[in-house]
């Protein structure tokens, strides 16, 4: 819709346009019998802004659905790690996810609300995790040792509770760490924490954000918490953001190599069974009720073959039979097939 402004400057010819049949300049005035008169300069004119279709600043659905999936995980894994941390059971799962700009998502927030900037490096910019004070207050006492009131009227966050909170955010780095490695290597650092609602509106801005809400439910108390991912953040790795990457199962065949080491050398150190078969024989029901002690039975192999190892009950090596000192041994001549640890224990 056109301002008093600008349709006065159109009466006035101080604005033109083209001719679509000889592509010359016509005043408008002049189509209209007005008579010209000098351009005048428009008040409250907008600057003009370029708009790229082909990277709109918002997020696709398949972008929203990946991250989706990528909290998703993250929520399974919390399941597993904050019961230890928190001394008590909890079950986080994504409920609500949404996008829309940041300064409208902070209005809905309490004056109490703890904020949390995580950095994702290499990735640009800060993600926002906020935790209802409820919650927030729950497990404060949890921390402390103490008993919940749910009755009791909740008072501020002292710098001591704000520690612990922190505390319990810094845990959950590694989880989101291994969440997010299924998208991209990111190393997340608690860059700060704060009460101040003017201080993060100024370092997020009027950002175009993706909110993810986990539901919270601890000590009959149920709460939130909420992720706010900039799309700034994620802009860079917009072309790996797909959901059927996990639908096909091709991220979950990736193997974190470090990891996997961590594991084989733990596993070093268990103990297996290792025994040698070392023949079989026939015998009837009369001859196995007149046996006596020192009775020999035949065996169906003979002293120079090989004999079967198993390890695990698994057939791993052949080996000769033999004495090493006082005891019996066994001397691996070859194997059956190359196995790794991984693969006798699988």
């Amino acid at each position: 819709m056109l301002t008093q402004a600008e349709i006065d400057a159109l009466l006035a010819g101080a604005i033109e346009i083209e001719d679509p049949e000889n592509q010359a300049r016509v005043n408008l005035a002049e189509l209209m019998g007005q008579p010209t008169s000098a351009p005048k300069e428009i008040r409250g004119s907008h600057e003009v802004k370029p708009y790229n279709f082909w990277s709109p600043e918002h997020f696709s659905k398949d972008q929203m659905r990946a991250v989706e999936l990528v909290h998703e995980d993250l929520a399974e894994r919390l399941t597993s790690s904050l019961p230890s941390f928190l001394r008590t059971n909890l079950r986080p799962r994504v409920v609500h996810t949404e996008q829309g700009r940041f300064h409208d998502f902070l209005k809905d927030l309490p004056q109490a609300s703890l904020f949390h900037m995580i950095a994702l490096a290499p990735l640009p910019g800060q993600i926002v995790l906020t935790i209802s004070p409820d919650v927030s207050h729950v497990v404060l006492e949890q921390r402390l040792g103490g008993r919940n009131d749910t009755g009791k009227k909740q008072r501020g966050l002292t710098e001591i509770d704000q520690s612990l909170l922190r505390g319990m955010v810094e845990h959950m780095l590694n989880d989101i760490k291994a969440s997010w490695s299924k998208v991209v290597a990111v190393e997340p650092g608690l860059e700060d924490s704060t009460v101040n609602q003017h201080w993060v509106q100024m370092v997020i801005g009027n950002e175009r954000v993706m909110l993810i809400t986990f539901e919270l439910s601890l000590q009959n108390v149920a709460g939130t918490m909420n992720i706010y991912i900039p799309f700034t953040m994620l802009k860079p790795i917009a072309n790996v953001l797909n959901p059927h990457d996990w639908f096909s199962g091709r991220k979950e065949r990736q193997t974190d190599q470090e990891s996997r080491q961590t594991a084989m050398n733990n596993l070093s150190e268990t103990s297996l069974m290792v025994r040698v078969f070392l023949g079989a024989s026939s015998l009837t029901v009369s001859d196995l009720g007149q046996l006596q002690p020192g009775d020999i039975i035949n065996l169906d192999t003979s002293v120079q073959q090989d004999l079967m190892m198993y390890v695990a009950d698994k057939p791993v090596f052949l080996a000769r039979i033999g004495k090493k000192g006082k005891r019996l041994a066994a001397q691996v001549t070859s194997a059956i097939k190359p196995m790794g640890l991984d693969q006798i224990l699988s």
